[in-house]
């Protein structure tokens, strides 16, 4: 049955016992006595409290926002590298190219792949170039975790593609980052010593030093 409305004239109308029987239909609790003015205005109270949780939930409803689930996309559609310094001996390298641009080179008849050219940069200013190795990756490669050698001042990754019998070319070049201990790693170290004249003999420096350029690691993610 429908509750009839809650307005002083409707109350008034009504004799003291149906004033406490509403009252008890509703969850309050009348004191035995009570003057029905007191009865009145309780019952008044609940029905302006009804009212204004019924504008609320109103308000609620309209101005409500529903969080978006929608995915990040895979790509911006823009040809571009950017690099992020994991330590002072890794780097993570992630690129992305533009579709018409990507759709051009892979369909040319002489492609054969996209590199990355890591570059060592002195402090200078304008910087310049100590040394450079490549990282061949694949076709569909978007990131690629980098062993950075010590003993240059800041890197820079260029983005690069490759055809048969034609000069590499330039995509993209990544802002330059300072490596954070290349100060340390220039300065000399406290307590090093020199190898012995045996092992400078042997040829073990240069060895050490040309497995590392031609030996460096890199790997995809």
């Amino acid at each position: 049955m429908e509750n009839p409305p809650f307005n002083r004239a409707y109350l008034e109308s009504l004799s003291t016992a149906d004033l406490v029987d509403m009252a008890d239909d509703n969850g309050i609790d009348i004191p035995e006595g009570l003057n029905r003015r007191f009865i009145i205005g309780e019952l008044l109270d609940l029905a302006d409290e009804r009212s204004g949780s019924a504008r609320d939930s109103g308000i609620l409803v309209e101005t409500d926002i529903t969080a978006s689930h929608d995915a990040l996309p895979e790509t911006y559609n823009e040809t571009g590298i950017s690099v992020l310094l994991r330590d002072p001996g890794w780097v993570f390298v992630y690129w992305d190219f533009h579709s018409n641009l990507f759709s051009a080179i892979t369909q040319h008849h002489r492609f054969e792949t996209f590199f990355l050219r890591v570059n060592s940069l002195s402090s200078a200013s304008p910087a310049t170039l100590i040394d450079y190795f490549d990282v061949e990756v694949g076709v569909y490669d978007r990131k690629w975790y980098v062993h950075f050698p010590g003993k240059a001042y800041a890197c820079r990754v260029d983005l690069y593609t490759k055809n048969s019998q034609e000069k590499e070319q330039l995509l993209a070049r990544s802002p330059e980052i300072v490596i954070p201990c290349c100060e340390i790693l220039d300065g000399p170290i406290p307590g090093s010593r020199k190898e012995s004249p045996v092992l400078e003999l042997s040829g073990i420096t240069v060895l050490r030093k040309n497995h590392f350029r031609n030996h460096r690691q890199s790997f995809g993610s």
